[in-house]
């Protein structure tokens, strides 16, 4: 009898042991994106993995799905693979295209790809689900910044000023915009050379 309990014992420390990643771990390391993980290099790889086996593992659809899809398109673009992180935004929009996190995020990766006239076509359709996302105005007036249209920039981040602070984004696109306000008023004050 203690040979089947110590067998049984062993047997189950086993299977324990051998146990893949809980759903849970998965959840939490698909999305650490506000966490310090998302600063690391070193768990960009884990974050993309723990996004793609939720999804493989067919246990979510819709809205719950597509923001695991967006989730790995940041561990994506965060690792430099662009192309893999625009099919994660698309297949996101497709599923949930009134999710202005989507548009937002494929924009930025337009952006970072210079393609400056889709991006500015994403944050337009992001600003029009919802006109206070201070992220895609900022980012708007950085495109016509970048473009030399700078009345257009500072309209831009003068509407981001003046909407409200709801949250760690829109506060730090308010910082960023009043700075960027600040350096064209001082660019525009010097006298040219």
């Amino acid at each position: 009898m203690r040979r089947l309990i110590l067998l049984t014992a062993f047997v189950l420390v086993a299977m324990t042991a051998a146990v893949p990643r809980s759903y849970a771990d998965d959840h939490t390391v698909c999305f650490s994106l506000g966490s310090e993980s998302y600063k690391d290099k070193d768990k960009f790889k884990a974050g993309e993995d723990a996004c793609t086996r939720m999804i493989t593992g067919g246990s979510f659809k819709g809205k719950g799905l597509a923001s695991i899809y967006r989730a790995r398109g940041s561990w994506r673009q965060k690792q430099g693979d662009l192309d893999a992180s625009l099919s994660d935004y698309a297949i996101a929009i497709k599923m949930e295209p009134k999710n202005v996190e989507s548009f937002d995020y494929r924009a930025d990766v337009y952006q970072q790809k210079g393609d400056f006239d889709r991006a500015l076509s994403d944050y337009d359709r992001a600003t029009k689900l919802d006109p206070t996302y201070t992220a895609a105005h900022f980012s708007r007036g950085m495109i016509f910044e970048k473009k030399k249209e700078f009345d257009k920039a500072r309209s831009e981040y003068k509407i981001t000023i003046g909407l409200p602070t709801r949250d760690r984004i829109a506060q730090w696109a308010q910082d960023n915009a009043r700075a960027r306000l600040k350096a064209l008023d001082e660019a525009k004050e010097e006298p040219k050379k």
